[in-house]
């Protein structure tokens, strides 16, 4: 009589334990199904609504070229320019909790160089306006390079930074978005790359920011 009974108690267990083990596997498959139901979302920003943009020249340092239909890069010691790039990224509504997935920033080469040349990519992080001067520039604050490209020599091709981890910090910190600077290290090189502004009125050659996201 024990035995019996000792063995419907083995039995009800294994059962308890099959169900229960059953129950846990159908809530898990249902929570890892629902994570992966993210709800995508793109946003692309181009034009004079949503950017600004300009280059700073050392030879002309306090003159503005803000209305100017190309950004100019050069790195003649002396005659350096630098151009400055950064959208508005209040239009695209992305939710702080959404974040970037991926961001690049497209530029199209109007004037290629003689020679192939380096840009470097490097984050801005204090404001600035389409009126920024050569002397403006030198009080801005800066973060690290966060790429280079090479130009090649031809004029009409589109060069891509990805620019994720920017955008992704500017979206959860809700903070201004204070774009980008192209510039090269002071050489005597005096050769210069010319890429489409906002201003430009081929729009095609306007730069452009992609942003995927989750929403």
């Amino acid at each position: 009589m024990k035995r019996l009974v000792f063995l419907l108690v083995l039995t009800l267990a294994a059962s308890t334990t099959t169900a229960f083990a059953a129950t846990l596997n159908v809530s898990s498959w249902h929570l890892w199904a629902g994570s992966q139901v993210l709800t995508k979302g793109q946003c692309t920003l181009s034009g004079t609504s949503s950017t600004t943009d300009t280059y700073v020249d050392a030879q002309n340092a306090s003159s503005s070229f803000g209305a100017s239909t190309t950004l100019a890069v050069s790195p003649k010691s002396g005659k350096e320019e630098w151009a400055f790039v950064k959208f508005d990224l209040s239009s695209c509504s992305i939710p702080a909790t959404g974040g970037a997935d991926s961001a690049t920033l497209t530029l199209t080469v109007t004037s290629g160089p003689g020679s192939s040349q380096t840009i470097d990519v490097t984050s801005v992080a204090s404001t600035w306006s389409g009126s920024l001067t050569w002397t403006g520039a030198q009080s801005l604050s800066y973060g690290g390079s966060l790429s280079s490209f090479t130009t090649g020599t031809t004029s009409g091709v589109t060069r891509s930074v990805n620019v994720t981890a920017d955008v992704d910090a500017l979206i959860r910190n809700g903070s201004a978005s204070f774009g980008w600077r192209l510039s090269q290290a002071s050489s005597g090189a005096n050769v210069t790359t010319l890429f489409g502004s906002s201003e430009n009125a081929t729009v095609a050659n306007r730069p452009v920011l992609v942003i995927n996201y989750a929403k």
